[in-house]
C-alpha cells in the first residue's frame, strides 16, 4: 500500500470507516464591543451625576407625557362616538364642543375604528410603562435619601459617643426604614385607611 504522502494513488479505505481528521481548525474569537457607559469594568454609575447630566431627557419625557395623555383623550372620545353611532344612539355629546376638540375628534373619525383602538392600546401601554418607570425612579431616590440619612445618623451617634463605630445599612434595614417612612407618609395624607389600602394592595400583588 502506498504512503499517503507519496505521489501515487491514495490508499484504499473502507466506506464504513470514518475518515481521520488531520487537525482541528482554530476558532477565531471575535472581541465583543463594550460600551463604557454601561459596563461595570469602567466603574459604577453615579446616579446623581447621571440625572444632572441628562436632566433634559426628563424634560422631554414630561413633554411627551403631556402629548400622550392628550392623544389618549382624543382617541377615547373618537372611539366612544363610534360606539354610540354603532348602537344607534341619538344622544348628542356636547363635551367635545366644550373642550374645543371637535375638529380633532372629527378628523380621527375618518379613520377605521380598529386603527383607533389599536393606537389607543399602544399609547395606554406606553403610558403604563412611563408611569412605572417614574415610580421606580422616585422609589430609588427615596432609598438613596434614606440611606444617606441613616449614615448621617450613625456618624452623629459615633461623634456623640453613643456608638463605638458606625455601620453601613444593609438592604433589609433600608427596606424596613423605607416601609416605615411610606406608612407615615400615607397616614399623613389619608389616615389609617390609606395605610390599610396600601397593605391590602401589596398583599394581593404577592399572592
Amino acid at each position: 500500500m502506498s504512503d499517503a504522502h507519496s505521489d501515487g494513488p491514495p490508499p484504499e479505505r473502507s466506506a464504513r470507516e470514518k475518515p481521520r481528521r488531520w487537525g482541528n481548525v482554530p476558532m477565531v474569537r471575535h472581541r465583543r464591543s463594550i460600551d463604557p457607559r454601561f459596563s461595570d469594568f469602567y466603574g459604577t454609575v453615579d446616579r446623581k451625576q447621571f440625572e444632572n447630566n441628562y436632566k433634559f431627557l426628563r424634560e422631554w419625557e414630561a413633554a411627551e407625557e403631556v402629548q400622550r395623555r392628550e392623544r389618549i383623550h382624543l382617541l377615547k372620545r373618537a372611539v366612544h362616538r363610534y360606539e354610540r353611532e354603532e348602537r344607534g344612539s341619538s344622544d348628542e355629546c356636547t363635551e367635545d364642543d366644550e373642550d374645543g376638540v371637535e375638529d380633532e375628534v372629527a378628523a380621527l373619525m375618518l379613520r377605521p375604528l380598529d386603527d383607533l383602538r389599536r393606537e389607543l392600546r399602544e399609547l395606554e401601554r406606553e403610558l403604563q410603562v412611563h408611569v412605572s418607570r417614574v415610580k421606580g425612579r422616585q422609589a430609588q431616590s427615596r432609598r438613596d435619601a434614606l440611606r444617606k440619612q441613616i449614615i448621617k445618623r450613625e456618624a452623629a451617634a459615633v461623634r456623640d459617643g453613643k456608638k463605638q463605630r458606625a455601620f453601613i445599612p444593609k438592604r433589609s434595614q433600608l427596606k424596613r426604614e423605607l416601609l416605615s417612612e411610606t406608612f407615615e407618609r400615607l397616614e399623613r395624607k389619608g389616615g389609617m385607611a390609606a395605610v390599610d389600602k396600601y397593605v391590602e394592595r401589596k398583599a394581593k400583588k404577592h399572592r
